[in-house]
């Protein structure tokens, strides 16, 4: 991956931080770039990310570099969004408040902007499972495969949300509409 690419992902994850769509160690992000899929390194707060944070797996989630980081425990989760959308090159799972909430709720955020029905069209809620399980990462894979190529995004019940797109900047724009449509939806009393 080129180095411009690296630094890209350390610039919005930490900007995925800053605009508060994520707190503390969690959340993460990857580019695929061919058979390759870079993805921040597990226990590791965006705040902090830099460079050397930004792991090399494969398709199947093989570190193809030694590090004594590991990649981040969701890893599988980012695999299964690739493996069901081709067209994806970047993954972003965040864990902002007004949308995990109607994740807790188990209901969709309602496309209630103008913003939101054009360019979300809908956000699908994926049923529970636990954070970096194998049987998160199928319902996902199966998830997003049902939601269609024209949506981008899909919230983890109980969790958070995934927003999946062809480059970072565009993926990191679904997520953050996303967000801004729940925080919207919140204050409307739509939850």
């Amino acid at each position: 991956m080129d180095y411009m690419d690296i630094k890209e992902m350390v610039k919005f994850s930490r900007l995925l931080y800053e605009r508060g769509l994520v707190g503390a160690a969690g959340g993460n992000v990857s580019i695929r770039k061919g058979d390759s899929i870079f993805i921040t390194a597990g226990g590791k707060s965006l705040r902090d990310i830099n460079t050397k944070d930004m792991l090399e797996v494969d398709i199947d989630g093989v570190l193809l570099q030694d590090n004594i980081l590991k990649p981040s425990k969701e890893t599988a989760l980012h695999l299964n969004v690739y493996k069901a959308r081709r067209d994806a090159d970047c993954v972003i799972h965040v864990h902002p408040a007004y949308a995990t909430a109607f994740a807790v709720k188990g209901k969709k955020i309602p496309m209630i902007t103008a913003s939101s029905r054009l360019k979300l069209k809908d956000i699908p809620v994926i049923g529970y499972a636990d954070p970096g399980s194998k049987k998160l990462s199928e319902l996902v894979y199966e998830g997003v495969l049902k939601a269609g190529s024209n949506i981008n995004a899909v919230l983890l019940e109980a969790h958070g949300l995934i927003a999946f797109s062809s480059g970072i900047e565009n993926c990191f724009n679904i997520a953050e509409l996303a967000e801004e449509t729940a925080k919207v939806a919140y204050i409307s009393g739509k939850l």
